[in-house]
């Protein structure tokens, strides 16, 4: 079953797969997995764990996530996360993840996949009416947009929109406005020598306060802890 699986993921772009053994060791991952884990090929990954690939905050959320589907024998469905992209920066993806079960019945590990959010393909992929929503959330990161003015942009209404975006994208008219004005702030964290403070109003959030605590819960760390590993990266990198 591992094989079949493999195979049918091997060439998918920007789409994430691997299988993971019980105690959270890689037995099968795809091309994607590998570069986003900053690896040549997957053979490198495999027998490898979370946390010998990637920062301890991201490999955290992966292992909590894995004990909670092999806890409860509930899938994550179209869950949005925090992952590496091959270039070492963070995105959003969506990730659904499920229990593995062998030919007797029995739980034998996890098989996830999840795919990038920003990529090309995931775009085609939208309605063509949720683009101008889309759109309009990036632009306007700033402010405080309401749902409505998103389905209007769309030509929906606001439950038409909802139902829309969660089917899409796997994302609520909320958590793509969140989702938007993050994007903007991680870019400034990483591009730019703003302090926090100016990043906070820039982006839209009420005080850097506020700005530290929702970064914090949707990314697993302070903005400027996560600038710092991002500098960090960057010098490794360039020696």
């Amino acid at each position: 079953m591992v094989a079949a699986l493999h195979d049918v993921f091997t060439g998918v772009p920007h789409t994430m797969f691997c299988v993971k053994s019980l105690d959270g060791t890689y037995l099968a991952v795809n091309q994607a997995f590998a570069e986003r884990a900053g690896v040549a090929n997957p053979a490198m990954v495999l027998g490898r764990r979370a946390g010998d690939l990637f920062p301890a905050d991201l490999a955290e959320s992966y292992e909590s996530q894995d004990a909670r589907v092999l806890t409860s024998g509930d899938a994550i469905r179209n869950e949005l996360e925090m992952i590496l992209r091959p270039d070492g920066s963070r995105g959003w993806y969506v990730t659904t993840k499920t229990r593995l079960h062998g030919a007797n019945g029995s739980v034998i590990g996890i098989v996830a996949v999840s795919y990038d959010l920003s990529a090309s393909g995931g775009m085609d992929a939208r309605p063509v009416q949720l683009h101008a929503a889309v759109e309009l959330a990036r632009r306007r990161y700033a402010d405080p947009v309401r749902v409505a003015e998103l389905a209007d942009a769309a030509g929906l209404t606001p439950a038409q929109l909802d139902r829309s975006l969660r089917r899409a994208l796997g994302l609520s008219p909320k958590q793509l406005l969140l989702r938007a004005r993050l994007d903007e702030a991680i870019r400034r964290l990483e591009d730019t020598d703003l302090s926090l403070a100016v990043i906070a109003t820039e982006c839209g959030y009420y005080d850097q306060s506020a700005f530290t605590r929702q970064f914090q819960a949707a990314v697993g760390m302070t903005p400027g802890r996560y600038r710092a590993e991002v500098h960090d990266r960057r010098a490794r990198s360039s020696d």
